[in-house]
């Protein structure tokens, strides 16, 4: 990896770790700044405006949030409910203080540029659904299941901030096994 590549990389790690701890509109460029231990030059040189450092920081977290996802079960029912499973483990371990690309987008209604990353974030998710359950079920049309398991993953999210991590973890968990047996996934 270059040395740029490197220095935006590690920005943009800092930057998501700051908006995940602070949220996108508590701290200003200056704190932004001192987070990633660059001068503001280098800064603006790798994210030239604050929406710029949203999305470096939205498009970090979306590598790490798949990177994370990746793996698990080759098979059956626990190859699909590996993403809700790491899920819990990501807000035990990581961040449970909403989803950091809804929060974006309920401080920047009118950034079509964040939008598009959050969009693009969470088209990616469902799809992960859909491609492990075509892994498990070749031929059966398991679009709306898929879709009952995205949603499932966003309010486990949500829920976790209100409930715990434990008890939203368990309430998805159950809803998803159940959603699959009603299909006859196994």
């Amino acid at each position: 990896m270059c040395a740029m590549t490197s220095t935006k990389s590690r920005i943009a790690t800092e930057l998501e770790r700051s908006f995940a701890r602070q949220g996108f509109a508590e701290q200003g460029v200056e704190a932004l700044r001192a987070e990633a231990d660059v001068s503001l030059r280098t800064l603006y040189k790798h994210f030239p405006s604050r929406e710029a450092m949203i999305i470096g920081a939205l498009e970090h977290r979306d590598r790490t949030y798949f990177d994370w996802l990746a793996g698990g079960a080759a098979e059956g029912v626990d190859h699909v409910l590996h993403p809700l499973v790491r899920l819990g483990d990501w807000l035990g371990e990581v961040a449970n203080t909403g989803c950091l690309f809804l929060n974006a987008l309920a401080e920047y209604p009118d950034s079509a540029a964040i939008a598009a990353v959050v969009k693009d974030h969470k088209a990616r998710l469902a799809d992960e659904f859909r491609l492990r359950l075509e892994r498990v079920a070749p031929g059966q049309d398991t679009r709306d299941l898929a879709a009952t398991l995205f949603l499932l993953h966003e309010g486990m999210t949500q829920a976790a901030r209100l409930q715990g991590r434990e008890r939203a973890t368990e309430a998805a968990m159950r809803a998803a096994r159940a959603a699959l047996a009603a299909e006859d996934i196994r």
